[in-house]
């Protein structure tokens, strides 16, 4: 793929062209807008109208303008002779003229040339309307000296404009005026050019050719007014490339920040987290170790088949669970002087609380099945005034 040029960016894709031109004494506007698509040209708005100071609103003013003025005010003769001398041929057609006051364009045939003049203050007060709407013109060009860049795209003899016949046989008048042309479609290279806009479509042609082979002042004026647009443009373009960029790289650098925030507040969250995890295993174990110390104590105070059963009992007691009092052989009634001690024979009292009931529910059902308890009965399960689950239970063995 080629990258386009820079002066190519600078212009863009779409280009106004308009002529100035006088028809039956009455001044008026031909107005062409042509797209570049796919490096192919696009007519996609055309219009002609009476002359206006302003140009109406749905002409898009920030595009590049070519204007072509073929007024009544611009004077154009044929010369015999293409002396490369501008001087020369100017003194031919316009003899002890003051040519300070005015600009001129010189399109050179084979044996003619056609010299176009028109007066600096009458231009420069049309370019200054224009520039009063902020309308950028990038180029000019006088009467049908545009018509140079597309001439030899045709195989017509003859062209026509708003009111010009322009022959390319120099045998007879190269450019003859006629008020009352036909709409003609001309066939420039492939496009359908309608005769009314094609002085502006050959000033939009000269314009993205960025050159003539006409010569004269008014060309050196147009390439200056170009390479102001061409400034202006880049100005205007690079401005908005830099605040695009620096978008972008503050949006590039909030992202970062907010995935790198985001990463630091996982982190510390998954570190707060780690940390409680952390320190329930450690009360987890310290439970565990209680548990086992309170068995072990059981263990150490009981038979050797009370130790097996107590044994089987603490096995079975779930994480969930935290078992308070194991009492084995519980005493029937409360100690009193001068009675009996009386226990319970063959059972086993066990006290605690729980915070998974459905691991309470499958513990109780463990003992339940264990080959030597004849009945579990649950004597209390409820909450308590720190509002904890608190159980208690009766074993009773066969």
């Amino acid at each position: 793929m080629t990258l386009p040029s820079l002066p190519s960016l600078l212009l863009g894709k779409q280009y106004i062209g308009i002529e100035h031109f006088s028809l039956n004494n009455e001044e008026k506007m031909a107005i062409l807008l042509v797209e570049k698509k796919k490096e192919e040209l696009i007519i996609t708005k055309k219009d002609r109208l009476t002359h206006s100071e302003t140009l109406p609103e749905k002409w898009d003013k920030t595009l590049p303008f070519f204007l072509v003025i073929n007024t009544s005010q611009v004077i154009q003769k044929e010369v015999q002779g293409i002396d490369a001398s501008d001087d020369k041929l100017l003194h031919k057609v316009f003899p002890n003229t003051n040519w300070e006051e005015f600009y001129f364009e010189i399109w050179r045939f084979k044996t003619k040339s056609i010299v176009a003049i028109s007066r600096k203050n009458y231009i420069e007060e049309i370019l200054s309307n224009y520039n009063k709407q902020r309308i950028s013109i990038a180029g000019i060009s006088l009467g049908i000296g545009s018509i140079a860049e597309i001439i030899n795209y045709s195989d017509r003899e003859e062209l026509f404009t708003n009111y010009q016949t322009i022959s390319k046989s120099e045998e007879s008048p190269i450019i003859q005026t006629n008020t009352k042309i036909a709409d003609t479609i001309f066939n420039i290279n492939g496009l359908e050019v309608q005769n009314t806009h094609l002085l502006p479509f050959a000033g939009i042609l000269r314009l993205l050719l960025n050159g003539t082979a006409n010569t004269g002042n008014l060309i050196n004026y147009s390439q200056q007014l170009h390479e102001k647009y061409n400034q202006k443009s880049f100005f205007s373009k690079g401005i908005k490339l830099m605040i695009g960029i620096l978008l972008t790289i503050l949006l590039v650098n909030f992202l970062l920040f907010s995935h790198y925030f985001k990463l630091a507040a996982e982190t510390s969250e998954n570190l707060l987290l780690s940390k409680y995890s952390f320190e329930e295993v450690i009360k987890t174990k310290q439970r565990i170790l209680a548990k086992e110390q309170k068995v072990n104590n059981v263990v150490a105070m009981t038979a050797s088949q009370s130790s097996l059963v107590i044994n089987e009992i603490s096995k079975r007691i779930p994480s969930s669970i935290l078992l308070t009092e194991l009492v084995y052989h519980p005493l029937d009634k409360k100690i009193k002087s001068e009675e009996p001690i009386l226990t319970q024979e063959k059972t086993i009292t066990l006290s605690g609380t729980t915070i998974n009931n459905i691991a309470f529910t499958h513990w109780v059902e463990s003992l339940e099945r264990l080959k030597w308890m004849k009945q579990v009965v649950i004597t209390h399960f409820g909450k308590n005034d720190l509002n904890e689950t608190e159980f208690s239970i009766k074993l009773i063995l066969k």
